[in-house]
């Protein structure tokens, strides 16, 4: 035999160093998706380096491709394995979130897993794609506090219905419960079609320019409702009119909150043009608290029932505890909706937004001028959205004129400064439409203030400049036929309105739209003798050459909402 094939001598305590190495290494073994997952402890000498070096197969520390969603949430991590193949690897949580987290969160504690914000799973699940990026800053706040309104909200429905089926129960013969109670219940039902046909016809708008302040209305009536449906058990006689009522005033408020929860916060939300996917994951937070909120529904109905049921001497303490369950859960849902609200900062104008900022440039410049985030922590909930003497922007006819002569005064002093589009130079391409398109009024009632009429076609700098007009109208006009007062007023806001503009931007407004909500509009180039659309001659009249209308029109012609 060749010294190469020859077997090497193995000295005792190299022997010894092996088995005890051998042992080291011994084969652990771990089910794993029906095979035998084969793992080896670490060599001690290799702890070291081990713990530093890519296990076989991967390159962790070598370059990585990041694939992210169409919303710039990190899906994965792709990496080149030393075969030069692709190595598919977990996302890694933003750096963001791992600061001041320290090390006590390196081994994944058990509340961190369930953590979206921390769970590259449960963050797909219950969070838009791109989270935090693709939604507005007050989502998060909002959430919390959504959240926890509807957990109280689902064990409000979970005990109000236990209570109606108890109610229907009471006071009949088994023979006729089951014929009586679908009829009953269809009933109770049908009367809900009346409140979503009223609530809708109704309420949009109004949703659209106060979202805060409907977003509780509708959910403290849904609140209402329950409470109705809580103590129909108490006069089972009486269970269609209390259920119907309870039916159709549910039903109007979420009729309310669905257009807000669809509508006006979606939008306000999504900054990803991700709507769709805002939805859904709100969807699905409401469903996992529907289940969570099953048992502890029934369970507070439960305790409730065996309260009346065990010691019926004393109904007032059997009162006392519904009264402390149920009426805990209803104040629960109410503080959570409250807070919902107030942390909502909307950066889109509505008539009371843009007359505060107005007011605020009035006085003190642009430097006076909220950002949206004071200015929405300063508007509240229900708190006034207008003070004594402000303009009322967009208001009706009635309000801004006494009547047909005094509307055409006031009228002509806006259309002082207009450039009709007869007294254009001989083929000018300049616009034919220059002007105001909105025209100042005085409301003379509750002590007097300036009244806003706004043209049908007014974009956004129109009513801009008609809040700015307004606002120093309410100082510098003594009545509604104070003719320089109005002038003035006219004045100083077409020459403050680009600087109005800017500042508003600067503070982080929107200022290529305005909520007007339920503001009539009206077709006033049919009285200013000019075209009233946007940009083209003759535009939003009826009638008339170039599209404008006599002053003598009718008042047809002239009224438009």
């Amino acid at each position: 035999m060749s010294a190469a094939a020859r077997p090497a001598a193995i000295a005792p305590r190299d022997a010894a160093r092996r088995v005890a190495s051998t042992r080291a290494r011994r084969v652990v073994s771990a089910p794993l998706r029906g095979r035998t997952e084969r793992r080896r402890a670490p060599h001690p000498a290799r702890a070291t380096t081990r713990a530093s070096t890519p296990r076989e197969g991967r390159s962790d520390d070598g370059p990585t491709l990041v694939e992210t969603s169409s919303g710039g949430q990190q899906l994965r991590r792709w990496g080149r394995t030393p075969t030069g193949g692709f190595d598919r690897q977990p996302p890694r949580r933003p750096e963001e979130e791992l600061a001041g987290q320290g090390e006590a969160t390196s081994g994944r504690s058990g509340f961190a897993r369930w953590d979206p914000r921390l769970s590259p799973r449960l963050r797909a699940v219950f969070l838009p794609a791109g989270y935090p990026d693709t939604v507005s800053p007050d989502y998060a706040p909002f959430i919390r506090w959504h959240l926890g309104s509807l957990m109280f909200r689902n064990v409000l429905e979970v005990i109000t219905a236990q209570s109606l089926l108890v109610a229907l129960g009471m006071g009949s013969t088994p023979g006729a419960l089951p014929l009586t109670a679908a009829t009953k219940w269809v009933l109770k039902d049908g009367i809900g079609s009346l409140a979503t046909l009223a609530a809708g016809s109704l309420g949009g708008q109004k949703c659209d320019e106060d979202p805060k302040r409907w977003w509780m209305v509708s959910n403290a009536f849904e609140d209402v409702a329950r409470v109705i449906e809580l103590v129909t058990p108490a006069a089972p006689a009486l269970f269609l009119p209390l259920a119907a009522t309870a039916t159709f005033v549910r039903t109007a408020a979420l009729t309310g909150r669905g257009s807000l929860v669809n509508g006006s916060l979606m939008q306000h939300f999504a900054r990803n043009e991700n709507t769709a996917d805002v939805r859904a994951r709100l969807e699905v937070q409401g469903r996992w608290l529907a289940l969570v909120a099953l048992p502890v529904g029934i369970g507070i109905f439960r305790t409730v029932s065996q309260s009346f049921a065990s010691d019926p001497e004393e109904p007032a303490r059997d009162v006392a505890i519904a009264v402390a369950l149920y009426g805990g859960v209803v104040c629960a849902h109410l503080v959570c909706i409250w807070n919902a609200a107030k942390v909502l900062r909307f950066e889109t104008l509505n008539r009371a937004r843009l007359v505060r900022q107005a007011r605020a440039f009035r006085d003190g410049g642009a430097a006076a001028i909220a950002d949206y985030n004071a200015a929405g922590d300063e508007e509240g909930v229900f708190r006034a959205r207008f003070s004594p003497g402000d303009p009322v922007l967009g208001a009706s006819l009635p309000d801004a004129a006494r009547d047909w002569a005094h509307l055409e005064r006031l009228v002509g002093h806006a259309r002082d400064g207009f450039i009709s589009p007869m007294e254009l130079p001989p083929g000018s391409s300049g616009r034919t439409d220059v002007g105001r398109r909105f025209a100042l009024g005085w409301n003379e009632r509750d002590g007097g203030c300036p009244a806003v009429l706004l043209d049908a076609d007014a974009t956004a700098r129109d009513v801009f400049a008609a809040a700015l007009a307004g606002v120093h109208a309410s100082r510098g006009v003594r009545g509604g036929d104070d003719a320089e007062g109005f002038g003035r007023a006219y004045a100083w806001g077409d020459a403050r309105v680009d600087e109005f503009i800017v500042a508003m931007a600067a503070k982080g407004w929107r200022v290529d739209f305005v909520q007007l909500g339920t503001a009539p509009r009206y077709r006033l180039g049919s009285l200013l003798g000019t075209g009233s659309g946007g940009g083209e001659v003759g535009g939003g009249t009826r009638g008339g050459k170039g599209g404008s209308v006599g002053v003598d029109a009718s008042v047809d012609d002239v009224l438009a909402t």
